[in-house]
Parts: structure tokens; sequence; C-alpha cells
């Protein structure tokens, strides 16, 4: 049985956000009786640069058993995706809350229909990393293969789900969930031969905050420190890759810049079979591959110049893409001062030359893409 077909719904407003991740803690400290605290599950140090981080195994933190056959893929995964729990920031960061935390995540997921927890790994504001879904663990260590999670639609097949405990709209985690993330962000990438390009975030591929402003914010920051680690320097540019039935405003920046180029298509966040009609259109036209994929080169040669003055959808899609990130910026389809003022510090802070101009390097940045 695929546990994929109800994807978790961590939305930005409360009214929707009706997935169980929000009420995790909800089940609070007596309702489940704690596991023995004793045998840690440690990975043993690969023969690779890195040693791998101890990571407890969802025997230890004591899951229930899955109520379906896990299904394991005989390849690698291509990506990472970080997701938050959307819980309270708790400042329990013990070990007996993290096997709460654990066991919480896995009794709501399975109230929620699946087969199990819907990540493979969580990592605790504490610093504790934990197993997720049943053999997670097994298939990391061997690097050979993966489990089918249940964390992101269209990369439930393709990615390893992190989730990381709190809530990051509007603060950063803390430094020991921070360092324990490097570190198994760092261990997956060595296991599975993956570039630190390919950690991203929920919302990258789906309509949703997931992992919050906050820590959405700090994932450039995330992918330099994996990429020192593994001494694998980023490349100049990587852009998230968009496909049918992926959602979200990375969708609605696609969807806007179709309309500048002339197609007739609806700005609903959703890649579905006009906007994925519209792309194969565009790349035709451009004598790219006709996939209907938006990856690096459909990207590069749907993105538009966009400079203080002008009016177009570009301009909407900027504005949408600097509101998700925080700043006060209303869609308006106009660049006027309000909006240079947000495109210069946005680029300060990636560390891009504040003129204001939107570009290749700041349609990336703002896409989510990876800067080298």
């Amino acid at each position: 049985m695929c546990d994929h077909q109800n994807p978790p719904q961590k939305k930005p407003l409360p009214s929707k956000e009706s997935h169980n991740r929000r009420t995790v803690l909800k089940l609070g400290a007596g309702a489940m009786a704690l596991a023995g605290l004793g045998g840690f599950e440690v990975v043993l140090t690969s023969s690779t640069a890195h040693a791998a981080p101890s990571i407890i195994g969802d025997a230890t933190w004591g899951a229930r058993a899955a109520t379906d056959t896990i299904t394991v893929f005989n390849r690698k995964p291509t990506a990472i995706l970080i997701h938050h729990t959307a819980s309270p920031n708790t400042t329990d960061y013990s070990l007996n809350q993290a096997y709460q935390l654990a066991r919480s995540i896995q009794t709501s997921h399975l109230n929620n229909g699946w087969i199990d927890t819907g990540q493979h790994f969580t990592v605790t504001r504490g610093g504790y990393v934990l197993e997720g879904r049943h053999r997670s663990l097994a298939t990391l260590q061997g690097g050979t293969s993966f489990v089918q999670g249940t964390h992101c639609p269209v990369m439930n097949d393709s990615a390893i789900g992190i989730e990381d405990e709190g809530t990051y709209t509007s603060v950063l985690p803390p430094d020991a969930l921070w360092n324990s993330l490097v570190d198994l962000c760092t261990y997956i990438c060595q296991q599975y031969g993956l570039n630190a390009n390919n950690i991203f975030g929920h919302r990258d591929f789906y309509d949703t905050e997931c992992p919050g402003t906050q820590f959405y914010g700090r994932l450039p920051a995330l992918r330099r420190a994996v990429a020192s680690r593994l001494n694998k320097p980023l490349p100049a540019y990587t852009w998230p890759t968009l496909k049918s039935r992926t959602s979200g405003n990375n969708v609605r920046t696609i969807q806007r810049l179709l309309q500048v180029r002339g197609y007739s298509v609806a700005v609903d966040g959703t890649f579905g079979t006009s906007t994925v009609s519209s792309v194969q259109s565009f790349q035709s036209a451009k004598g790219l591959s006709v996939d209907g994929i938006v990856a690096q080169q459909t990207w590069e040669a749907l993105i538009t110049t966009v400079t203080p003055g002008s009016s177009s959808a570009a301009v909407s899609a900027v504005q949408n893409l600097l509101s998700a990130r925080g700043y006060s910026v209303s869609v308006t389809g106009y660049y006027g001062s309000a909006t240079a003022s947000a495109v210069k510090s946005y680029q300060s802070s990636r560390g891009l030359t504040a003129d204001g101009t939107v570009e290749k390097g700041t349609w990336c940045a703002l896409v989510g893409g990876v800067l080298g």
C-alpha cells in the first residue's frame, strides 16, 4: 500500500493547518508510557571521511509496528528535505522528551491513516537524532537503498525527509539541533553520494510554510556547512526541480513567468496539466528538452530581469517570493520603492550585489536555489 496519498498539510494559516503535526505534543507526557532509556542504537563509523552520528533506532524509542509493508527502493535518494514539526519550542532538551516526541509523532501519523511515521529521521531541540519510519536507519547505513516516506507529495519516492522539532516561523533552532542536523545531513550526503546543493526545504516543492521562514532562511548556511564537511564546493547555481503535482510559491513563480512569455496559465500554485502543457510549449519554442519539468535550463530560459519602475507578472512573482520570506511587500505587479528596499535587503542578506536588479543570482536564491 502506498501511504503518500494523503500528505502533510503544514499550511501557513492556523485555519488551514489541519495536519496533526501541530497537535503532536498535545498527547502529553502522561498519554503514553515512557520506554526504557537504555541502549542507543549507534551507527558504526563507516570507512568514509566522517564518522556517522549517533542515531536512536525506532526499537529503542519504543516505536509501534508499521501497519503495512514498508516500501524500500533499491536506489539512492536524490535530495534531502528539511521540515519542522510545527510543535511548541520546548525547553525540555532531555532524552525523555526526545523519546516522547518520536512516539507522539508516530501516533499522530498512524491516526492520520499512514502506515508509520512519515519522515525518515527526527532531530530534537536537545540535539538527539532519531529514526522515524522503520528501516530508514538500516538503509542509510547500507547506502544503496532508501525507504519511501510520507513527508512531501511528489518527493516521497526521491527524497529523505528530516523533521526538526519546533516551530521556526519567527525564531531559529537552538545550536544543539543545528549541530546535529549538520552532522546528519553530512552523513546522508556521504552515504548516498549527494552534494550539499541537494538539500532543500519542504516549501520548495509544496504549498506550505514548512520549515518556517526563519529556518528556511538558514538553509544556505546549512548547505555551506555540509559542503565544507564534505570538501565539495557548491556549484555556481542549483535550481529546484519542479514538475507535475508539485505546488507552492515556486509554482506560482513559474506560472507568472509563463504569463510574461505570453502563455495563458492561471496562477493557482498547482503544477497541473495546464501548467505542464505551457511549460512544454515554452520548452519547444526555446529548443529545450520537452519534458514539462522546470529544471536548470528551463528556469534560466524563463526568468527575466526585473528592475525598479517596471510593471509585470514577473514583478508580482518577486513580490510574492519576498513576502513569503518575511518582507513587508504587497503583490501589486509594480516595482516601487518598497519592493526595491526589500530586494536590496534580501540581496545583501545573501551576499549578492544589493543594486535592486533581480537577475539570475537573485532569482535563483529567491526560489530556494543554491548559489555557490
